[in-house]
Parts: C-alpha cells; structure tokens; sequence
C-alpha cells in the first residue's frame, strides 16, 4: 500500500485561474518591475506535475499576493507556444525546453528554430513504467511485442521509452506502438489497450487506477553497464534512483526510476527581475507547500538541479542561487559553455534556413559542427 500523498486539484487556491490551451494580455515578463500575476503553461489538471505547480503557486499567493494564472496543455507544442507568443511569462516543460533550445522534433521547423530557452527553477521527479499484475511483465525485457504508449506530440516522453527499450537491446520495431495522448494511459492500461504506462510516478491518476487494478512497476538495474550506457547516451539528463510509497508499491517497497528535472522555464529576453522574483518566491516558500503533494518536497535546493546540464540557468536564477551560497565554480563553467552553444547553433541557423529538407539538413549540421565543438 502506498503512503504519500496524491493531492486532489481541488488544492488549487481561488487565486489561481486555470485555463485550458489558450490565454491572452501582454507579456510583462521583459519589464523590470515585479509581476502582479505570474502566467504559466504547464501539463494538465490531472498530472502530478500540475498538482505541484498548484501547490507552488497557493503558497506564492498566501506569502505575498501573487496570483497564478495556469495554461494547461497535453503537448509539448502547446506547452511551449504560450511562452514564445508572450501569453505566459513561464512554463514548466518536459524536455521541450531542451529541444526547443537544441531546435529538434518539432522545433526543427521555420516557424521555431533553436530558442533562448532558460531555466528558472529545475525540480526533479521520478518517472516510470507500470504494468498490471499477472501481465508477466517484470522489466523491459519482456516487453518485447507489447503495447507501448507512444505519446502524441510529446518527444520527451517518448525519447524516454527509447532509453528504457534500449536498456534490454529492443527498439521501437520491436514493440507494438500505440500512439495515445499522455493523460489517457491509464484508462488504457485499466482497459487493456496498453500492456504498461509512463508517467510521473506519484500522479493522482495512477493513485485511482491502483484502487481497482493490481499494477506494479518495473525495475531497473542501476549498475547494468548496458543500462547505463543506454540512459546516457539517449536521455543524459536522466538519473537512475530508487522510489517509495507511489501507487503500485507495498509500504516499504522501492523500485528504481528515471529521475529527471521538469523545469519552470522562461526566455533570455525575460528581465532578471521577474525571473528572480519567481525563483526567490519557490526558495522562501518552500517550508509552506514542501508538504503539499508527494513530490513537492523535491522542490528545495537539496534536490532540485543547481547546475546547468543541457540548457543555461537564467541570471535571475543564478543570482538566487548564489545568495543561497549553491552556485559553484563548475556550473558557472557549463553555463558558459552552453551559452557558446548557443550562438553556434543560432549562426548554424542561418545556414540552413530555407532549405527544402530543413529537419534533414539541420540534423547534418548539427552531427557536423556540435561534434566538432564536443557539444553532440
């Protein structure tokens, strides 16, 4: 039986407007003065990702009157369009903010390119794969001819299936696909469409799903060279660590889990002010919401990312980092370094522009130059 807390969005505070794929009004985010009300895109109202930005956002607003409003979306598209038009300030994303930044899947298109994409507060979660007990589904051997869930309009989410097949040797050819949106796996998995599931391994949804199916996650070896090797090279954000008290798990059970940030982001454009602003606010708030859901306690600086891997931190994050005496000498040098990328790969850019065969081209001129500056 589990033990942590799968918070209802009934948490949401009447502060917090919640909007569904849409928004709107100007884009303060590139003044200089404090916001008012801090607009946000992130995953929808059932996913323990929204649950947490919930809690975040009650406690902001109880400290010191900031309102939240939530734009919620399934895709990574959706997530991130909000923020390049200017209807939100922030979003908290999956691997988008990588791609976007890198200008891949869906991003290596006319219409995006490489963003200046910048993190302004990294909080970590575990992530799995449930099966239903009885499936004969113990590790991601066995799931040679089952059901996957192949995610809509979410690469991040896939690109972590890829790692998790490659962990026993299988691709996506040795599978059965099923393309389905993220939020609708657990309903498939109770009615037999899908032989497993990923998602946040706290989510409210699996929480309901356990109280009328038997489900139990699949294990990981942590010191496999083969595992290793295939996490590294297909998702090197992600971190192989144990996880207790999710659904699906007896009281003092533990399974190991990919452990990956899913950041509140925003662009370089946006001024130090409103990105330290927000970041400061989850620092000092923290002793109010760190109980709020299962996994807001992940939030603090002992968990969260403090060093920038794949996409630089925002100044305003910084500057609240190194008044928490955390910011080191190390994530400095990789915040240049990614900073350098960056420019290579907005000149790069512009070579390629305009091509017929732009995703092709691009991924040419990415295995070229990043190679060469040891950035691939």
């Amino acid at each position: 039986m589990h033990t942590r807390r799968h918070t209802p969005v009934a948490l949401v505070a009447a502060a917090l407007l919640v909007l569904s794929g849409c928004g709107g009004g100007e884009d303060p985010a590139r003044s200089d003065a404090p916001l008012d009300v801090v607009a946000l895109s992130t995953y929808g109202t059932g996913t323990a990702t929204f649950a947490d930005v919930a809690a975040v956002a009650d406690a902001v607003t109880a400290a010191d009157g900031t309102r939240f409003r939530i734009i919620t979306s399934g895709t990574a598209i959706g997530r991130m369009l909000p923020l390049k038009d200017g209807q939100t300030q922030f979003a908290r994303v999956g691997d988008e903010y990588i791609f976007g930044f890198r200008a891949e899947h869906e991003f290596a298109d006319e219409d995006w390119g490489p963003q200046r994409t910048r993190v302004v507060w990294g909080p970590t979660a575990p992530h799995s794969w449930m099966a239903r007990d009885g499936s004969g589904i113990e590790e991601a051997a066995d799931l040679e001819g089952k059901r996957i869930p192949r995610i809509t309009a979410n690469p991040s989410v896939n690109q972590k299936t890829r790692a998790m097949l490659a962990t026993a040797g299988l691709t996506w050819d040795d599978v059965r696909p099923v393309d389905i949106g993220y939020g609708e796996q657990p309903d498939a998995l109770k009615a037999g469409k899908l032989d497993v599931l990923f998602q946040q391994v706290y989510g409210s949804s699996l929480a309901e799903l356990e109280s009328t199916t038997p489900v139990h996650w699949l294990d990981f070896d942590a010191d496999d060279p083969r595992t290793q090797r295939a996490v590294e090279k297909n998702v090197p954000s992600v971190e192989l660590r144990p996880f207790s008290g999710a659904p699906g798990q007896e009281e003092g059970g533990s399974n190991t889990a990919f452990w990956y940030a899913v950041p509140i982001i925003t662009y370089a454009e946006t001024s130090d002010v409103v990105a330290s602003q927000l970041a400061r606010s989850i620092v000092d708030s923290y002793d109010t919401y760190r109980d709020a859901t299962s996994t807001t306690d992940l939030w603090s600086t002992d968990h969260a990312m403090i060093e920038p891997v794949e996409v630089p931190f925002h100044p305003g994050l910084i500057d609240v980092l190194e008044e928490e005496g955390v910011w080191t000498a190390k994530a400095q040098r990789r915040q240049e370094e990614l900073l350098a990328q960056e420019k290579r790969l907005h000149r790069g850019w512009q070579q390629v522009k305009g091509s017929e065969n732009l995703a092709r081209d691009w991924a040419a001129w990415k295995k070229q130059h990043l190679e060469e500056a040891g950035d691939a």
